[in-house]
């Protein structure tokens, strides 16, 4: 018995000397902080379908888009970093204007944003899940955001509104994009028109579906999309392979255009796959002359808080007459 008593000892002993050998970061002492009982400060499921719980509230965030960014200012919330922005592609607000900078939104530094010792990092499904492993090995918490359609944003903004302690100031935001789209969707003629949005790049052409930026835009509207048929078959997604003989034969009455790439190389792509073919100028939308380009930073690029002003936009673009 004095033998065991003995081993137990000198077993205690070397749990308490490895524990204090563990490297601790503030990630760390917070999950063991959860673990030992203390409540959390909230539970999140991202759009990767992970759940994230954060012991604390955090106050060394760093996001890694201009979208991300944007909500964070919308609930007034402080960060420590940021992704690299060109001035040319988004306004970046005046209190975030001199943070440390990560790199640019699709070329994230891995050594500068460890660097920072964020308590938490506000990230893009897709962009970044490279970035994943990482984080999770140096214990700093990430929250993937999938932003597309308006329902998207509403949701990312609520949950930035939670992390920040602000969800009634991000509900509030939400109540003004409301309002300002039903007083667009208010007056245009309310009448179903069929539209197709086609999207090219310099390797293909596809149409776009409701999961889109342009398609949730569209539906909003309450355009009808011909493509919404091949949006089951599809499983949903934002886009589905193109064909001019379903294009013929739904005769779409407004044509919308998104591009993202080299300005000659995509006309190019179009003059081969779409308008040299004999049947383009049959359709109604062609002969009426209603065939429009949509920008780049509204339907491209998430417009997030901008969702209201790609809504004005594809409305103005139909209804000139309305919109002056």
């Amino acid at each position: 018995m004095k033998i065991k008593a003995i081993w137990l000892g000198v077993f205690l002993m070397m749990l308490l000397v490895l524990d204090g050998c563990i490297p601790q970061n503030k990630a760390t002492e917070a999950n063991k902080a959860v673990s030992s009982g203390e409540q959390a400060y909230a539970v999140f499921k991202d759009d990767a379908d992970r759940q994230v719980t954060l012991a604390k509230k955090p106050t060394k965030v760093v996001t890694l888009s201009t979208s991300l960014l944007n909500f964070v200012a919308a609930v007034n919330g402080n960060l420590a970093g940021r992704a690299s922005v060109k001035a040319a592609d988004a306004a970046i607000p005046d209190q975030y204007k001199a943070l440390p900078e990560v790199g640019p939104v699709y070329n994230i530094s891995s050594e500068k944003l460890v660097g920072l010792q964020p308590d938490l990092v506000l990230a893009n499904k897709n962009q970044h899940d490279k970035l994943l492993p990482l984080l999770e090995a140096n214990h700093i918490p990430v929250l993937i955001f999938s932003i597309k359609t308006y329902e998207d944003v509403k949701r990312s903004l609520l949950t930035i509104g939670k992390i920040y302690g602000q969800e009634d100031t991000a509900a509030g935001k939400i109540k003004e994009m409301d309002a300002e789209i039903a007083a667009t969707v208010a007056k245009i003629p309310k009448q179903k028109l069929r539209i197709a949005i086609i999207h090219a790049t310099p390797s293909n052409v596809t149409v776009e579906l409701k999961g889109s930026i342009a398609g949730s835009v569209a539906d909003m509207l309450g355009f009808t999309n011909v493509a919404a048929e091949a949006e089951t078959a599809a499983g949903n997604q934002e886009k589905t392979p193109y064909s001019m003989e379903a294009l013929v034969q739904q005769d779409p009455q407004v044509i919308f255009i998104t591009s993202m790439g080299e300005a000659g190389k995509i006309e190019a792509r179009l003059k081969a796959d779409v308008r040299s073919n004999p049947a383009w100028n049959s359709l109604t939308a062609v002969r009426k002359d209603k065939v429009y380009v949509l920008p780049e930073n509204l339907f491209l690029l998430n417009p997030g808080l901008a969702y209201p002003a790609a809504v004005k936009f594809m409305a103005g673009v139909v209804y000139p007459e309305v919109f002056k």
